[in-house]
């Protein structure tokens, strides 16, 4: 293997890793409202990401090329497509890192104590651009440290859960919540809904598709990785969800906001939710880092393909596309501001925002998916495999996406309208 290539460690760990961030220590209390029968969105969400993660998989053997999910859609629809695909994937790739430093700021307030709303966003600011000058700075061994972050990640949030089972409480199964009153509907609404939140926790399914260009044999070693580490990401998430539950219940964590630090407290007491809140400190750290790089290799790429302008793409001496960095930090900060005014609410509805403009763009994918279907496949079984796989991930997608269809449209519209002066100076 040349030192080009990525082999199927460092490729799983970036499946892990991207995957596995802030919403590991977040979800219990955004999924409390809905009761045990929220854990099922779990169920739905891990077979989507699954189908998806087969689909990208297949993109990518095919058009082993560097860079996102533009690449898939310009192939199949052109130019046009192709930008306005890099320039929504591209917005919600950083818009989402404001999710991480919230939660990144949670954390920190149970160490250090509370915060008043100007120091949390001046801490927030001050550590995204931490972060921001650290990717300026440029990669290197990129493929090692994300294996280490990945360890880091994955140990913990396997032996933490399986210590929390030693007292688990299967009672606060039995709870009834607030699922009949404010958030009501059917079974089949509840799931839709948690599993709009707990997509979340898959976001990022595409991203070791990105350098299937340095893959060593991608045919096999991208498939295997992303469905063997998509499956691995569900566990962790689902362990570590009822194993939150299990010890403080479902009542009590409606208010917390920090539901990882809360259950281990009643268990270890002194210094151990300190240590939890370390620990979500580095793993939403390791996350934002490794989706700040992405974000600036997706405007680069597009920038390379010729669908944003040069700037996008401008690189300083040590490979870092310093204006994109710079203009998805800028971009953050507004994000701050409405989480404060909303407070975790506006956490919950901003995470739907940003999950089912996601799945739009996976929904694009799928579809140009579909369109090259019969130029790629020879054989009657393979064609209606590779059908039937298409339409279960779109309708996945959309059974996801309706429960907020009307503001996720909106919310994409803008970013379509903003990005319109941009397509039309690159396309004179």
């Amino acid at each position: 293997m040349s030192k080009q290539e990525l082999g199927f460690l460092s490729l799983i760990s970036i499946v892990i890793g991207s995957q596995v961030g802030s919403g590991v220590f977040v979800f219990p209390s955004l999924l409390a409202p809905f009761g045990p029968i929220g854990l099922w969105g779990w169920v739905v969400s891990m077979c989507g990401a699954i189908s998806l993660a087969l689909i990208f998989a297949d993109l990518s053997a095919h058009l082993p090329k560097n860079g996102g999910p533009h690449v898939y859609v310009m192939e199949a629809f052109g130019r046009k497509f192709g930008f306005f695909t890099a320039w929504i994937y591209w917005i919600i790739s950083w818009s989402s890192n404001s999710i991480l430093l919230v939660t990144t700021i949670y954390y920190l307030c149970n160490i250090i104590g509370e915060l008043n709303s100007f120091q949390i966003v001046l801490t927030e600011i001050v550590t995204l651009f931490a972060i921001t000058y650290i990717n300026i700075m440029g990669i290197r061994f990129s493929g090692i440290a994300e294996t280490i972050f990945t360890f880091i990640k994955v140990v913990p949030l396997l032996l933490i859960p399986i210590t929390l089972f030693t007292s688990f409480n299967a009672d606060h199964f039995t709870e009834i919540t607030n699922t009949g009153g404010s958030i009501g509907g059917s079974y089949v609404s509840t799931i839709a809904k948690t599993a709009l939140l707990t997509c979340w926790g898959f976001i990022g399914v595409e991203c070791a598709t990105a350098p299937a260009g340095n893959v060593r044999n991608p045919r096999k070693t991208i498939p295997r990785a992303l469905i063997i580490g998509t499956i691995c990401v569900a566990l962790i998430f689902i362990i570590n969800s009822v194993a939150v539950f299990g010890i403080s219940g479902f009542e009590t964590l409606l208010h917390s906001k920090a539901p990882y630090a809360l259950a281990t407290e009643s268990i270890f007491g002194g210094f151990s939710n300190i240590l939890v809140s370390i620990l979500a400190i580095i793993v939403c750290i390791g996350t934002l880092n490794a989706w700040t790089l992405t974000g600036g290799q997706i405007a680069q790429g597009a920038a390379d393909d010729g669908l944003f302008p040069p700037v996008f793409g401008k690189t300083n001496r040590n490979g870092a596309p310093v204006a994109s960095l710079l203009m998805a930090a800028f971009g953050i900060i507004p994000f701050f501001i409405v989480e404060q005014i909303y407070g975790t609410d506006g956490l919950d509805y901003l995470i739907g925002i940003l999950v089912s403009i996601f799945l739009f763009v996976y929904i694009i994918c799928c579809i140009s998916y579909i369109k090259m279907i019969n130029q790629w496949k020879t054989r009657t079984t393979e064609k209606i495999k590779a059908y039937l796989l298409s339409m279960f991930a779109i309708l996945f997608c959309i059974f996801v996406v309706i429960q907020d269809i009307i503001s996720s449209i909106m919310v994409l519209f803008i970013f379509i309208i903003v990005g319109i002066p941009v397509y039309l100076k690159t396309n004179k």
